[in-house]
């Protein structure tokens, strides 16, 4: 059976994992489902481990200490979601065969200097080698955080009438991406200005600065139960994700979805829909609207934009994108555009 690019569709997540997660464990206070970042687990006396996992990444058109830096902050920002920075990691590489022993340290060292950097220990893991072809799939880590049960944050806690507020810019690391990995081609086409600007914004795919801001100001960090970080299927996907995992509807408006003028044209350059393109770096944030603007104003504070962009509604009231004066409903889009658009510039040999 052919199998569209990216993540697992949602429907065989649900029928063929989700129907089958081994022995029930009371201490599982939130486990795998559609949507959800993390999975918690409570260890008695309030605390709790959250825990993320995610694809490593090698991608040689970038460079090593851009794949390491990818490999760490993808499952990073995961954990953070949580309202919580990441302390532990176990790495599984499974690597290109035509790896040279000098690109396996210095990737690796690129790993442990990001590491280092985040505040995050390396506990292990396992290394191998194989044949992957045009892959930029290197194995898988895991991340975990001891946390206050009663201060953890999910998408699974947004609650009925709640302001969605999204930080930075859609599609944030598919334009970034596209303009290192591509940057002849990009330059040729957007100029060489906006290729170098999105290539500065590689580094800003972290949503630890958010948290991080928001720890500073406990009055609005504990008003906010609901984070959710941008990644496959964009903007438009991680507000549906969102949704879902918590039983909520919404109201979208889609003139509200901030996004970079740089972004916006490298999106059209490639022919991908930057709402629903991969946007790590972006966050999701659902908080009582009465914070809403505290929120927005402390980020800013931090140089961290943000806008708030929907509304939660009742389930029943179903999940609507609102533009101009007409409403659509919120689809959710089994396979990100970002995929292909990669895949098929590297095939026409674009640099």
């Amino acid at each position: 059976m052919s199998r569209s690019l990216g993540k697992i569709d949602k429907k065989d997540l649900q029928e063929v994992f989700l129907r089958r997660t081994g022995a029930f464990s009371e201490n599982v206070q939130q486990g795998p489902a559609f949507g959800v970042d993390t999975a918690i687990i409570q260890v008695g006396n309030g605390k709790g481990i959250v825990v993320a996992s995610d694809p490593l990444s090698y991608i040689p058109a970038l460079g090593l200490k851009e794949s390491a830096f990818l490999s760490v902050i993808l499952t990073a920002n995961d954990v953070a979601t949580s309202g919580f920075l990441p302390q532990y990691a176990q790495f599984i590489l499974n690597l290109p065969h035509t790896m040279t022993a000098s690109e396996l340290e210095a990737y690796w060292e690129h790993i442990h200097y990001f590491c280092k950097e985040f505040g995050i220990s390396i506990t292990g893991g396992h290394t191998g080698f194989d044949n992957l072809g045009t892959s930029t799939l290197a194995g898988g880590g895991s991340m975990f955080a001891e946390v206050d049960l009663k201060q953890v944050k999910s998408s699974v806690y947004a609650t009925v009438g709640q302001d969605i507020i999204q930080t930075k810019s859609a599609a944030l690391s598919s334009s970034s991406i596209l303009a290192m990995s591509f940057p002849d081609f990009t330059k040729k086409h957007i100029g060489e200005k906006a290729q170098q600007l999105l290539v500065n914004s590689f580094y800003e795919i972290s949503v630890l600065q958010e948290v991080r801001a928001l720890k500073k100001r406990l009055d609005l960090y504990d008003n906010i139960r609901a984070m959710h970080d941008v990644t496959e299927g964009g903007v438009l996907g991680a507000v549906y994700e969102l949704c879902e995992a918590s039983g909520v509807g919404v109201e979208l408006y889609e003139q509200e979805i901030a996004l970079g003028k740089e972004q916006k044209e490298i999106c059209e350059l490639f022919q991908i829909d930057p709402f629903r393109s991969v946007g790590a770096g972006s966050l999701l944030i659902s908080c009582d609207s009465t914070q809403s603007m505290d929120v927005i104003t402390h980020l800013k504070a931090e140089n961290i934009e943000a806008k708030i962009i929907g509304q939660t509604k009742k389930r029943s009231e179903g999940k609507k994108i609102i533009e101009s004066k007409q409403t659509r409903e919120l689809v959710y889009e089994e396979e990100d555009p970002y995929w292909k658009a990669f895949f098929d510039a590297v095939e026409k040999n674009l640099n």
